[in-house]
């Protein structure tokens, strides 16, 4: 786990973890963070960048300070303002009733400065060279969204908000300030929590970047830290073979862990030598799972 900076990508965090731990290695991240933004970021080594995916299922938590009275065209304050707006009228209750709005699932459009791929090009790319690029609405979940402080007299607030992946932060200010007939962008983001992983937790890259590449492996948290996300049952060597063969199981193992999100986004089965994710197809009276990925440790 990483506290990525101000001011440095997600895949140079990559990078600098691949320094130390080889170059042949696999090093990849679960959920990239915005260059400006702060906070944690988990990283995965080796054969465990096969559970990039399940990972990026987990619930994020995020802290941000939003402005109101302006619009940025990155949504954010690294970018240039191109609007501004009256915001005074904006009273704190207004602010507590409209954040309700943003709650559970709902669509959102990107903003235009994101890595969002738009026939094979990246979005920040075309509105670089001066194209137009309209994005397409993108389901979310809202699991929490509330004010946590008192709005100042520059016109900022700190929010924090738990969602899932593939929400930007950005686009949650852009529209809250539309809805509060004003308009507003990010000034502050920082990422507190990625399911049961915390920043407080998280190594610094000073700190890596002074590790010896032996004292940086030794740092890797192993695998059975991150299964108690996930709903996760133990296989006895028979099961675990059957897994192996892509063979469905009926009879499910006993539950170690229930984790914290749903078993038909990830539902693991942890074996003698291997992890297995898997699919389930409900049953009357139970279930029946089959591996979509197995991990051999």
């Amino acid at each position: 786990m990483i506290n990525k900076p101000k001011g440095i990508s997600s895949a140079a965090c990559v990078a600098l973890l691949k320094e130390k731990v080889g170059r042949k290695t696999k090093v990849g991240h679960a959920g990239t963070l915005d260059v400006p933004a702060f906070g944690l970021l988990i990283l995965l080594v080796g054969k465990m960048t096969r559970a990039s995916s399940y990972v990026m299922e987990l619930p994020k938590k995020y802290i941000t300070t939003i402005k109101l009275g302006e619009q940025t065209d990155t949504d954010d304050a690294s970018g240039r303002v191109i609007g501004t707006a009256e915001w005074r009228h904006i009273k704190e209750s207004d602010i507590d009733s409209t954040l309700l709005s943003f709650l559970g699932h709902r669509l959102q459009v990107p903003p235009n400065v994101s890595a969002v791929s738009v026939k094979g090009s990246r979005a920040y790319e075309l509105v670089r060279a001066n194209k137009k690029v309209l994005l397409q609405p993108k389901a979310v979940f809202i699991q929490s969204i509330k004010r946590i402080s008192p709005i100042t007299e520059e016109g900022k607030f700190i929010m924090e908000v738990v969602c899932s992946k593939g929400t930007y932060i950005r686009s949650l200010a852009r529209d809250l300030g539309s809805k509060l007939a004003s308009l507003a962008h990010v000034a502050f983001l920082e990422r507190t929590e990625i399911g049961s992983f915390k920043l407080q937790d998280a190594l610094s890259l000073d700190f890596i970047k002074q590790l010896s590449n032996e004292a940086a492996k030794e740092m890797i948290i192993p695998p059975q830290e991150m299964l108690k996300n996930f709903c996760t049952c133990e296989a006895n060597e028979t099961e675990e073979d059957r897994l192996l063969n892509g063979q469905e199981l009926t009879n499910i193992p006993g539950i170690k862990w229930w984790g914290i999100i749903e078993p038909s986004k990830a539902f693991v089965v942890k074996g003698y030598r291997t992890i297995s994710f898997c699919n389930i197809r409900w049953l009357n009276g139970g279930c029946a799972i089959k591996p979509d990925t197995n991990i051999v440790l």
